[in-house]
C-alpha cells in the first residue's frame, strides 16, 4: 500500500513513457458521507499533446445514514476514470478548470477525492422504496411500524 499521493509526471509530460499508478487515498469525510477504509486507486498516464489522459478505477465504499429511515448504509463505488489534463499555472485556485496537475506534479489524492465526492448521491437511502420513520410512533415503516396505514 502506498500512501504517496503527489506524483512526478515529468517523464511522461517530457519523453511520453507511460506511467501505472497502483495506490490507496485516504478519503476525508464528505457531507453526511464517512470512508473507513481508502480507496483503491489503479491508474494509467499518458501523454496527451502537452497534457495528460488518465484513465483507470477507482473502489471505495461510503457510510452514511439512509435519508428516510436513519439506517446505516454501505454505498460501494466503483469508478471508471478518464480524464484529460492541461498542466496548470496555479494549484490555488479550488474551481479552476485543473487544480490537480501543476507542472509536473499531479495530485492523485486529489484528483480521486474530487471525483468520489461528486459521485456520491445527493441523498442517501437504504433502499429505491424505504417507507422511513412513521410520524405517528417514530417507528421503521420497514417493518417495524404497526400503526394502521395512512396516505401522506
Amino acid at each position: 500500500m502506498s500512501v504517496q499521493q503527489k506524483i512526478d509526471v515529468g517523464v511522461v509530460l517530457g519523453a511520453g513513457r507511460e506511467l501505472d499508478v497502483r495506490q490507496t487515498v485516504s478519503i476525508p469525510d464528505f457531507g453526511s458521507y464517512s470512508f473507513s477504509s481508502p480507496a483503491d486507486v489503479a491508474l494509467s498516464v499518458r501523454r496527451l499533446g502537452r497534457g495528460l489522459e488518465i484513465e483507470g478505477t477507482a473502489d471505495v465504499t461510503a457510510s452514511g445514514q439512509c435519508a428516510r429511515c436513519l439506517d446505516d448504509v454501505r454505498l460501494p463505488l466503483h469508478l471508471e476514470i478518464d480524464e484529460s489534463l492541461e498542466p496548470g499555472r496555479d494549484r490555488d485556485d479550488p474551481l479552476g478548470e485543473n487544480n490537480v496537475l501543476v507542472g509536473d506534479e499531479l495530485d492523485v489524492g486529489d484528483l480521486v477525492r474530487q471525483l468520489i465526492d461528486s459521485a456520491l448521491p445527493l441523498v442517501l437511502h437504504c433502499t429505491d422504496d424505504c417507507g422511513g420513520l412513521c410520524p405517528a410512533c417514530g417507528n421503521q415503516r420497514n417493518g417495524a411500524c404497526r400503526c394502521p396505514q395512512t396516505t401522506e
